[in-house]
C-alpha cells in the first residue's frame, strides 16, 4: 500500500502540467501513488505529462494516467479519484498549481506521529511570477473545534491542502461542478476524530487572472449558480442533525455564498425571484447569527437594493 495517493485532475492546463508535475514527482516521500486524470482534455496536457515521466523513471511504476469516457468535470473526476485510490492516505492537487518537494513527506509523518485522520498545511497565493500572499488556514486543531468553524470558512474548503486518512469513502459524491470540494471536504472531516496541522505553507495555489470566474456570462452564472445549490444541499443534509451553534450558523453561511452567485443577475425580475425563493428567509435567520460576518449582511441588503457594482445583462 502507497504511503499517499495523490489525485490530480487533468483538463487545459497545457501552460502549466509541467510546474505542476515536476514538483510532484520531486517529492522527497518516495512511496506514493500518483493518480492523473484526463477529463478529455482537448489540449497537449497529458502529452506534456508524458514528456515530463521521462525524465523521473523511479516514478513511473507509480504512475497512473486515466483518461475519462468523456468530458465529466471536476466532481466526476475527484470520485474516480478517491474510488481508485489506495494509498494509506490521501490528498488532492489542481494541475495549474504545484506543491513544495517537502509537502506528502511532512504531512505524511505528521499523521503518523500523531495517528490523525487528517492533516492540514498552509499555502501561498502566487501569480506565476511573485508572491502575493501566505494564507494560515487552521485556527483550531482539535477535531470538533476544527469541524465547528470549517462551514464558517475559518479555514478554507479546498482538498489540496488537507491529507485525509483513506477511509471506505462513504460518502455522497457531488455531481456539480462548482463546489465540489466543500461538499467532499465537509463530508470527511465530519469521519475524523483526530486532526493534526503542519504550520508550513506548502501548496502554491495559482491565481490565474484570466480564470472563467473574470468571463462569466449570464448562462455561466446559472450554471455555476445551479451547481453549487446541488452540492451545498448535499453539506446542509448531512450536516442538518447536528445540534451545534457554530454549525447551524455555518450551515447558513453557505447558504449565503450559494446566493452570492446571483448578485450579478439580481437587478433583472426574474433573478430577483430565484433569488429571493432560494433558501427564503435566510436573511433573517442570517441578521441574527453573530457568528455571520456585518459584511456579509450588508452586501445581502446592498444586492437587493441593486447595489452591486458588476451586473452583467
Amino acid at each position: 500500500m502507497p504511503k499517499v495517493s495523490v489525485i490530480v485532475p487533468v483538463y487545459g492546463v497545457e501552460k502549466y502540467i509541467e510546474r505542476c508535475a515536476r514538483s510532484l514527482f520531486e517529492q522527497t516521500l518516495d512511496d506514493i501513488e500518483y493518480l492523473f486524470i484526463d477529463d478529455c482534455t482537448p489540449d497537449r496536457s497529458i502529452e506534456i505529462l508524458q514528456q515530463v515521466l521521462e525524465e523521473y523513471p523511479q516514478r513511473k511504476p507509480q504512475v497512473i494516467i486515466h483518461r475519462m469516457e468523456k468530458n465529466s468535470g471536476q466532481a466526476a473526476v475527484r470520485k474516480w479519484g478517491m474510488q481508485n485510490a489506495t494509498g494509506e492516505y490521501v490528498i488532492h492537487c489542481d494541475s495549474d498549481d504545484w506543491v513544495d518537494a517537502d509537502m506528502y513527506r511532512a504531512m505524511y509523518e505528521k499523521a503518523k506521529e500523531d495517528d490523525t485522520d487528517l492533516v492540514i498545511c498552509n499555502y501561498f497565493v502566487h501569480d506565476g511570477t511573485r508572491l502575493l500572499k501566505t494564507m494560515y488556514v487552521c485556527n483550531n486543531s482539535i477535531a470538533d473545534g476544527f469541524r465547528n468553524n470549517f462551514l464558517l470558512h475559518e479555514s478554507n474548503w479546498a482538498l489540496w491542502n488537507k491529507l485525509f486518512r483513506r477511509t471506505s469513502n462513504d460518502i455522497i459524491y457531488p455531481k456539480g461542478n462548482m463546489g465540489e470540494d466543500i461538499a467532499i471536504c465537509a463530508q470527511l472531516i465530519l469521519q475524523c476524530k483526530k486532526i493534526a496541522y503542519v504550520d508550513n505553507p506548502f501548496y502554491y495555489y495559482y491565481k490565474n487572472s484570466d480564470s472563467i470566474s473574470h468571463n462569466l456570462t449570464t448562462d455561466k452564472i446559472l450554471c455555476n449558480f445551479n451547481a453549487i445549490k446541488d452540492n451545498t444541499d448535499i453539506v446542509l443534509n448531512v450536516y442538518s442533525q447536528i445540534d451545534n451553534k457554530r454549525i447551524k450558523s455555518g450551515l447558513l453561511y453557505i447558504q449565503y455564498i450559494v446566493k452570492v452567485h446571483l448578485f450579478p443577475i439580481i437587478h433583472r425580475k426574474e433573478y430577483r425571484r430565484l433569488f429571493l425563493n432560494t433558501y427564503p428567509n435566510l436573511f433573517s435567520k442570517m441578521l441574527f447569527s453573530l457568528d455571520i460576518p456585518c459584511e456579509c449582511k450588508l452586501k445581502y441588503i446592498w444586492a437587493l437594493m441593486g447595489f452591486y457594482p458588476r451586473k452583467i445583462d
